[in-house]
């Protein structure tokens, strides 16, 4: 809110007000030459100063984008829906979120039309969700002796991991269902996005 200009202020002071009224005048005349000068002459520095801002989204981002993807596969929707409730004040850009699940860091994969975490850290168990996530790449349903097969054809032998952790790799990545009589799997989420 503006206040009124003190009349009593000015009557007793005229000198000061006078000179104050000069300062503001040539301040204002600065403020604006200088807005003027530096929205002209700045076009080489936006830019730069755009690319850092976006450099530092994508790195505070990266780790939220993974501990997501740790609880399964998720739509782009999805992740950006559950990256903006943490971060209320700002805008968390699709573009952004697209650049951050693309940095080979991350390790993420789309497959049918969902966003998942290409790697556990375990190589037996990675060799594993390879094959599957290659299949699901190719079909939209496969079942568990597809997914043994595909990995003995691709690795030249059998599958070692107990019947314990096929399961868990499985339902971590799919969702089971019954087709006439046989048990598939379809990627989880596949459903929702068509």
């Amino acid at each position: 809110m503006k206040a009124d200009p003190d009349q009593d202020f000015l009557h007793r002071y005229p000198e000061l007000a006078r000179e104050f009224d000069d300062w503001l005048e040539t301040r204002r005349a600065e403020v604006i030459k200088a807005g003027h000068h530096q929205g002209a002459g700045s076009s080489g520095i936006k830019p730069q100063a755009s690319v850092g801002a976006n450099t530092r989204m994508r790195a505070r981002l990266l780790p939220e984008a993974r501990e997501a993807l740790l609880t399964g596969p998720k739509t782009t929707e999805e992740l950006k829906r559950l990256i903006q409730r943490k971060h209320p004040t700002e805008e968390i850009r699709e573009e952004d979120l697209l650049g951050v699940l693309s940095m080979e860091e991350l390790d993420a994969l789309q497959v049918r039309g969902v966003w998942v975490l290409a790697r556990t850290g375990t190589e037996s168990h990675d060799k594993f969700r390879k094959t599957l996530l290659q299949l699901f790449r190719h079909r939209d349903s496969v079942t568990r002796q597809d997914v043994m097969d595909e990995y003995q054809q691709t690795y030249g032998e059998r599958c070692k991991l107990s019947d314990y952790v096929v399961r868990q790799q499985l339902r971590e990545i799919a969702e089971k269902m019954e087709d006439g009589g046989q048990i598939v799997y379809v990627v989880k989420g596949a459903l929702q996005t068509r």
